[in-house]
């Protein structure tokens, strides 16, 4: 998923691939989840969406919607290609990141 997108890699324990952000870079809230999962130190990669060409957000945009039947909200976060949270909300990130 996602697989033609140069992507932001941050290192970490675990694969990169298992966690995917999908950010604003003028978001706050996308910031705050960025430096959450650096706090936690898990490997995942990232994308700020606003900073890419109208035609690569679009179809990054149906990719997502595609796959999980509607467009992201920010910040997104993709587990494992399966699954996924909406908004930061630590208490449901605790939860879903181990």
């Amino acid at each position: 998923m996602f697989d033609s997108y140069k992507w932001n890699n941050i290192e970490g324990s675990g694969s990169t691939e298992n966690l995917t952000l999908l950010s604003l870079s003028t978001c706050g809230f996308c910031k705050s989840a960025r430096q959450y999962l650096i706090d936690r130190e898990v490997a995942f990669r990232y994308l700020e969406l606003d900073t890419l060409p109208p035609e690569e957000k679009a179809e990054l945009k149906s990719e997502f919607k595609t796959k999980f039947g509607r467009r992201p909200s920010f910040p997104s976060l993709v587990i494992d290609g399966e699954r996924f949270l909406i908004g930061f909300i630590k208490d449901h990130w605790d939860e879903e990141i181990d």
